[in-house]
């Protein structure tokens, strides 16, 4: 009967001793990946408050700029454009969606690139009236081309997209930066996707395109599918908290 006892008491102490281990493997698994987050968001959170005191320091702002949240362009983005503007002095820059960019835009081709011009286009009126406006307090008009350029039905290959009408697109227009960070991605899937086939007879030998958001997984297949198709560019691609990667060839 004791021998009975004792197996059973030692069983019990078994299936405690794993539960035990098992509940410390769980604790310390959750633990490690609550540090990993942590450590990534305050990474990503240093690169935010860098980019910010750059744009800070290398652009002379006017008035302040609207924040840098949301669905607004990030603090990482904006300073990538600001330094192909220092860096590599585009003529003609061309944005898809306007907002924050088109200011740091405005503001870097003034200081650093006179002779530089920016084509803008977005497809909502109202928000593309904002923008025109706060380019107007800011002083920066002149170096700014706003378009207005609805989502129309676009074929390609057999694919449907909407994407932005490019009948007002000067014809003759050499881009040295393409910036793509429109349309929206609710239109359709893959949606940012014909900026490269629809313009890369605009685009001149060293134009560099920059892509937001390449953290979701349509935008990764965007320029996966771009580097396919077009094995002339590389990709250079920025761990940021949304994402961002820049092409070159």
């Amino acid at each position: 009967m004791s021998i009975i006892a004792a197996a059973l008491l030692l069983d019990q102490t078994a299936e405690t001793a794993a539960f035990f281990i098992l509940t410390v493997f769980l604790l310390l698994f959750s633990l490690s990946h609550f540090y990993r987050a942590f450590k990534e968001e305050s990474e990503h959170l240093q690169y935010k408050i860098q980019a910010i005191s750059e744009i800070q320091k290398l652009l002379p702002l006017r008035l302040p700029l609207r924040p840098m949240t949301g669905w607004a362009a990030t603090p990482e983005l904006a300073v990538t454009v600001l330094r192909q503007i220092i860096f590599n002095k585009p003529q003609t820059i061309v944005e898809l969606g306007s907002g924050i960019t088109t200011l740091i835009n405005g503001y870097g081709l003034e200081k650093y690139n006179p002779s530089g011009k920016l084509i803008s286009l977005d497809h909502d009126k109202d928000y593309a009236e904002i923008t025109r406006k706060e380019l107007n307090q800011h002083g920066l008009g002149t170096y700014i081309d706003l378009h207005v350029a609805p989502l129309i039905d676009t074929d390609l290959d057999g694919e449907q997209f909407k994407w932005y009408d490019l009948s007002d697109f000067p014809e003759d227009a050499k881009i040295d930066l393409l910036i793509v960070d429109g349309p929206p991605v609710s239109t359709v899937k893959f949606a940012r996707y014909p900026a490269l086939p629809l313009l890369a007879d605009h685009l001149s030998e060293n134009c560099k395109i920059i892509i937001h958001d390449t953290n979701r997984e349509e935008e990764s297949g965007i320029v996966s599918r771009w580097l396919e198709e077009f094995p002339e560019y590389t990709a250079d691609i920025r761990q940021t908290d949304k994402g961002i990667a820049i092409l070159s060839r």
